[in-house]
């Protein structure tokens, strides 16, 4: 017969407790701690005991013993969560920008987790788009870079781990061999790939990449741009594009994940497999 859970010993009771997102305070009036809490007694006291020590370990705070009815210990910490610095503990309500389920004060966040904007990553490191915002149709296997956005000037502003685009560029750099340090090359590979996103429709933004809606559903002859006329024409471009990226890239069907391959043929390969196209 299967225990229930309040028949567990409080360790195990802990354990569990530690996969209910304790450190994030968007949950609401349903939080896991909360619920759990509400659900008998031995549950209650339980929760307020796990969150005594998340209170004493991470925020230094010593909470009275017993428990009274003005410090409701769960309820202290996701207070503590959301309106202090998880570094420097500091009073702040600001949230970190790669990370914006975590309270932190602009000082730390600029320490502790490096970034930059994206119009830098472009710039100055010679990635686009199409390598920063992955998984996408140029690289399909490459998993999401740490990205953020925040506020300025009215705008909204990429950031992106610098320690991410440092490891991107790397991983390009491989791809291209002796070409990656020609600046002049890498700005028209940029906009190689920009002119491919345009003829996909697709633009990134909201952490993602959505259509732009920037061309009507039937032909327009009055584009000046021959390959932007039709539909037809743009799937062309895409196809014929990307074919050339990836045969520049050394990207074919004998890449695995490791970068390495497998047999004589994938020597020096990318660690990716392109998609098939029609």
């Amino acid at each position: 017969m299967t225990a229930a859970l309040d028949t567990l010993p409080p360790e195990i009771l802990f354990k569990i407790l530690s996969f209910t997102s304790p450190f994030n305070p968007y949950f609401g009036p349903n939080r896991p701690l909360y619920s759990l809490a509400a659900t008998n007694r031995h549950l209650h006291d339980v929760v307020e005991e796990y969150a005594r020590g998340l209170l004493k370990k991470h925020a230094n705070i010593e909470s009275p013993n017993p428990p009274t009815r003005a410090f409701v210990r769960r309820v202290k910490w996701m207070k503590w969560l959301s309106t202090t610095c998880w570094i420097c503990h500091r009073t702040s309500r600001r949230k970190a920008i790669l990370d914006p389920s975590m309270t932190c004060c602009d000082k730390c966040d600029r320490k502790t987790f490096p970034k930059m904007t994206m119009t830098e990553a472009i710039t100055k490191h010679g990635l686009s788009k199409l390598d920063l915002f992955t998984p996408c149709i140029l690289h399909p296997n490459l998993p999401p870079l740490n990205t953020g956005v925040y506020m300025c000037m009215g705008g909204y502003t990429i950031m992106i781990s610098e320690s991410d685009v440092f490891a991107r560029k790397a991983y390009v750099d491989s791809l291209m061999g002796s070409k990656a340090q020609d600046m002049a090359l890498r700005r028209r590979r940029v906009a190689r790939h920009d002119r491919i996103a345009k003829h996909m429709d697709i633009e990134y933004r909201n952490g993602g990449w959505r259509k732009a809606w920037n061309f009507p559903a039937h032909s327009d002859a009055n584009l000046k741009t021959k390959s932007l006329q039709t539909q037809e024409s743009r799937d062309k471009y895409v196809r014929e594009g990307l074919r050339k990226e990836w045969a520049e890239m050394g990207i074919n069907k004998f890449a695995v994940v490791d970068g390495r391959g497998h047999g004589e043929k994938s020597k020096g390969v990318s660690a990716e497999e392109p998609i098939e196209l029609d």
